[in-house]
C-alpha cells in the first residue's frame, strides 16, 4: 500500500484509522443501547444507565476512560459491562485491517474503505441489538443500503471526473457491461435467496396440521406485518393471530426451562481482535488478548478471590451483557427479547424473519452476486457449526432461538477483507494457468547457461581441466 506524495509515512496511518475505529465503537456502544429502546441517540448526553450521572469528556475517551474508572460509574460505581470496550477494541482492529487490505494511493480505493468501514461499524451495532433483543432495526438496515448503492454511484462519479485509468477501474470493477451497477445483481442475489429461504422455513417450521403452503404463504406476510412493534408479548395481534400462535405452542414439546441464548464473552471479542491483527503485526497480536485478560483481573478481582476464578470468568458471557439499568424501558425489552426467545423455540416465529432479508440487500450491494454468496456461504457454515454444538451442550433440538443476523455479520467482514484472496485462491485450483511453452531461442540459451555452469563446477573439481597442455 503507498500514500503517494504524501509526507508522512505510511506507518502513521495505521494509528490513526485505529484511534478513530476506537472512537466510533464509543458512538456503537450508545447506539446498541438507546436505538431499540426508541431512545435519542444524542439526547440526553451519555449518561450512566444506572444512576443517569453525565459523563464528562475525560470519562468518553475510547478505552482508556473505561481502563482509568476501573470499568466502574464514577458516581454510583456499579460495574459498567465489558461490552463497552470490547466494542471498542474489535471495531478498531476491524478499521485497521480493512484499511490495510482495501486502501491504496488510488482515490477510488479510499472511498471504498470509508463506506465499507462505516458498513461495519453498522454491523457490530446489528449484531449485539439482535442477540439483546431479537431484532434487525430498519433505520441501520437503510443505512447499509445507502452506504452499499453509494458506494458504486460515488465511485462511478469521481471516476469519470479523473478520467483516464481511473474510469477503466470503476467501470470494470463497480459495473457490469459499463451501466449496470455491481450493487444490484448483488442486493438481487443475496435478498432473492434469503427471500426463499425466509418463507420456506417459516412454512417449516410454522405450518399448522390442516394447514395448505399457500394459507401459510399468506399468514408470513400478515405475520410479518404485524411484527412492526417490538414487544412479541403485545396486545394489538388480533384474536385470531393470537388463536394461531396457541396452537402452534401447543404441538411443540413442553419445556419450562428458559432457552439457551446466544452469548459472546470478553475473551472471545478479544481472541477476534488479536486474530484481526495478526496479519499486521504477526504474534504481537496476542497483546490484543493478553493485556485485556490481565486487565480484567486486575480490575474485576474481588478481595480473597483466587486468579484462576478471575481469569475464568473472562471467559463466560456474564461481564459482557448489556448494561445494568434501572430504566423500565429497558427492563420491558429485556422480558419481551425472553419471551420472543421461549416462542421462537416452538418454531411458530419461523426459522428466518424479514429483517434478516432487508440486511441482505445491503450486504449484497457492497459486496457484489458472487462474494454475496460466498458471504452467505461463511454465515451458513458458522451458524450451523455454532447451533449444532449449542444443541449438543444444551441437550436440545435444532429449534434454537438462535438470530441469524451475527452470522450475516461475520460471513460479510471475512468477505470484505478476505473474500477477492479466497476467490482468487480458488480459482487457481479449479483452473490452475497452463504450463508456458518455451520458445526454441528461450530452450538453446537454457542448455548454454546449464553447459556453461558445467564447465565452472568442472574447473572447480579440477583446476588443471580445459587448460592447453604445455610443449
Amino acid at each position: 500500500m503507498s500514500i503517494g506524495e504524501w509526507p508522512l509515512p505510511e506507518w502513521f496511518w495505521y494509528p490513526v484509522i485505529f484511534g478513530y475505529g476506537a472512537i466510533v465503537g464509543s458512538f456503537l456502544n450508545v447506539l446498541i443501547y438507546r436505538l431499540p429502546l426508541g431512545k435519542h441517540l444524542s439526547n440526553p448526553p451519555s449518561t450512566c444507565p444506572n444512576c443517569n450521572y453525565a459523563l464528562t469528556f475525560w470519562d468518553n475517551i475510547p478505552l482508556l476512560s473505561f481502563l482509568s474508572l476501573r470499568g466502574r460509574c464514577r458516581l454510583c460505581r456499579i460495574p459498567i459491562s465489558w461490552r463497552y470496550f470490547c466494542v471498542e477494541l474489535v471495531t478498531a482492529c476491524l478499521w485497521t485491517l480493512l484499511y490495510h487490505q482495501v486502501a491504496t494511493n488510488s482515490p477510488l480505493s479510499w472511498i471504498d474503505f470509508v463506506l465499507q468501514a462505516l458498513i461495519i461499524a453498522v454491523l457490530v451495532a446489528l449484531v449485539f441489538i439482535d442477540l439483546d433483543h431479537f431484532i434487525a432495526p430498519d433505520e441501520l438496515n437503510i443505512v447499509i443500503g445507502v452506504f452499499a448503492f453509494g458506494r458504486d454511484i460515488a465511485t462511478v462519479a469521481l471516476a469519470y471526473f479523473i478520467g483516464g485509468d481511473a474510469l477503466k477501474e470503476a467501470i470494470t470493477r463497480y459495473t457490469y457491461m459499463g451501466w449496470l451497477p455491481v450493487a444490484i445483481m448483488g442486493a438481487l442475489a443475496y435478498a432473492g435467496v434469503l427471500f426463499a429461504l425466509s418463507v420456506g422455513t417459516f412454512v417449516y417450521y410454522a405450518r399448522l396440521e390442516t394447514e395448505s403452503v399457500i394459507a401459510c404463504i399468506i399468514r408470513y406476510f400478515r405475520f410479518e406485518e404485524e411484527e412492526v412493534v417490538p414487544s412479541v408479548a403485545a396486545t394489538s395481534i388480533d384474536t385470531q393471530a393470537d388463536a394461531q400462535s396457541v396452537e402452534v405452542a401447543s404441538h411443540a414439546e413442553p419445556d419450562d426451562s428458559d432457552p439457551p441464548r446466544l452469548a459472546m464473552s470478553p475473551a472471545f471479542l478479544c481472541a477476534i481482535s488479536a486474530a484481526v491483527l495478526f496479519p499486521l503485526v504477526q504474534w504481537y497480536s496476542v497483546a490484543a488478548f493478553v493485556l485485556p485478560l490481565l486487565l480484567f483481573i486486575f480490575i474485576t478481582r474481588e478481595r480473597g478471590e483466587a486468579f484462576a476464578s478471575a481469569a475464568g470468568r473472562f471467559f463466560r458471557s456474564a461481564d459482557l451483557g448489556p448494561p445494568t439499568s434501572t430504566d423500565k424501558t429497558a427492563q420491558a425489552a429485556h422480558d419481551d427479547a425472553a419471551a420472543f426467545a421461549k416462542e421462537a423455540e416452538t418454531g411458530q416465529h419461523g426459522g428466518m424473519g424479514l429483517g434478516d432479508v432487508k440486511l441482505a440487500i445491503g450486504l449484497g450491494a457492497i459486496l457484489g452476486p458472487g462474494l454475496a454468496l460466498l458471504s452467505l456461504g461463511f454465515a451458513t457454515f458458522v451458524g450451523a457449526v455454532t447451533g449444532i454444538s449449542m444443541a449438543a451442550k444444551h441437550g436440545r433440538t435444532l429449534k434454537l432461538s438462535l438470530p441469524f443476523v451475527p452470522f450475516m455479520a461475520a460471513g460479510a467482514i471475512i468477505t470484505m477483507l478476505y473474500g477477492s484472496q479466497i476467490v482468487g485462491w480458488y480459482m487457481n485450483i479449479l483452473y490452475p494457468p497452463p504450463p508456458r511453452v518455451r520458445t526454441a531461442g528461450e530452450v538453446i540459451r537454457e542448455q548454454k547457461r546449464l553447459e556453461r555452469l558445467q564447465r565452472e563446477r568442472s574447473r572447480i573439481v579440477d583446476p588443471t581441466a580445459n587448460q592447453p597442455a604445455k610443449n
